[in-house]
């Protein structure tokens, strides 16, 4: 079976993921030259521009999946959400945390970081099934209803 458009978006938007939040973003924090508040301005600048990646990967790749290959709008759901929860919930919480942090000020302990990347694991774990063909909607409705 040929790869599809569907499959390499979905690809490219695990890659960026994988590149951009899980690997870059923690690697940054190794660098001693710079300072926590100068480290987490370049993270805000970094996940700005990885969630305009996101964000036209993902609409791409929901056009790709209406268009032809709507076996597959089931799973693809599952990163879409998690794209909009990270988004729209997580990140605006997340980024009054740094602000406040580079603006100097102490803030509690929080978790939301750890859901943050929970998230990513999950929605790339989904990209990179449905990039590898192995999340098929059609197969997956005969072996779950057998």
């Amino acid at each position: 079976m040929e790869p599809t458009v569907s499959q390499g978006l979905a690809g490219i938007w695990a890659g960026v993921v994988i590149g951009g939040s899980l690997i870059a973003a923690p690697a940054k924090f190794q660098v001693a030259a710079l300072s926590t508040p100068q480290l987490l301005e370049v993270g805000r600048a970094q996940f700005h521009w990885v969630g305009i990646a996101e964000a036209a990967l993902c609409a791409a790749l929901i056009v790709s999946v209406l268009a032809r290959e709507r076996s597959w709008f089931t799973f693809l759901l599952i990163p879409v959400t998690l794209l909009a929860i990270q988004r729209l919930y997580l990140m605006p919480l997340l980024d009054v945390r740094t602000l406040k942090i580079i603006a100097g000020s102490d803030v509690p302990e929080s978790s939301m970081h750890l859901v943050f990347i929970a998230l990513e694991v999950i929605k790339v774990l989904f990209l990179c099934g449905v990039a590898a063909g192995g999340i098929n909607y059609r197969k997956f409705k005969h072996v779950s209803h057998t």
